[in-house]
């Protein structure tokens, strides 16, 4: 009786272990983001950049690096100024490029041919800037 009282102890105390791991690898998820990337062509991958209010770089759900809290305020106030909150576009080619955040309640995406001439130039230039600052951290 008392060996199988002890099983049972051992077993609650792993799942109430595995139920708390769980859990850790939850507070990655950002509320508020920005996020640019691009994929597509023949493999059709993907790569993904997320940025957070306090300016952590995460990149597969890995922390990278981060970014000043001035450039973090800037590529925010950049969306308003450029007007990338009144685009709505949902146009990938083969390449593309994206631009989606999460700010005060509101999710917007971006997405456009890689290719296109026709494209709106503030969403090249923004994109083109906040990769431009992600990269110059990680390279």
């Amino acid at each position: 009786m008392l060996k199988h009282f002890k099983l049972q102890v051992i077993k609650i105390l792993c799942i109430f272990l595995l139920f708390l791991s769980c859990k850790s690898s939850q507070k990655n998820t950002m509320e508020e983001y920005i996020r640019i990337g691009h994929g597509g062509g023949f493999t059709g991958i993907e790569t993904v950049f997320s940025i957070s209010r306090n300016g952590q770089i995460e990149q597969d759900g890995k922390l990278v690096d981060r970014l000043k809290k001035t450039d973090v305020e800037q590529i925010i106030t950049n969306i308003e100024v450029l007007g990338l909150d009144q685009i709505e576009l949902n146009q990938p080619g083969n390449i593309y490029k994206f631009i989606e955040y999460s700010m005060e309640g509101k999710t917007h995406r971006i997405c456009w041919d890689a290719n296109s001439e026709l494209v709106n130039k503030n969403l090249n230039l923004y994109y083109n800037h906040v990769h431009y600052l992600i990269y110059k951290l990680i390279k």
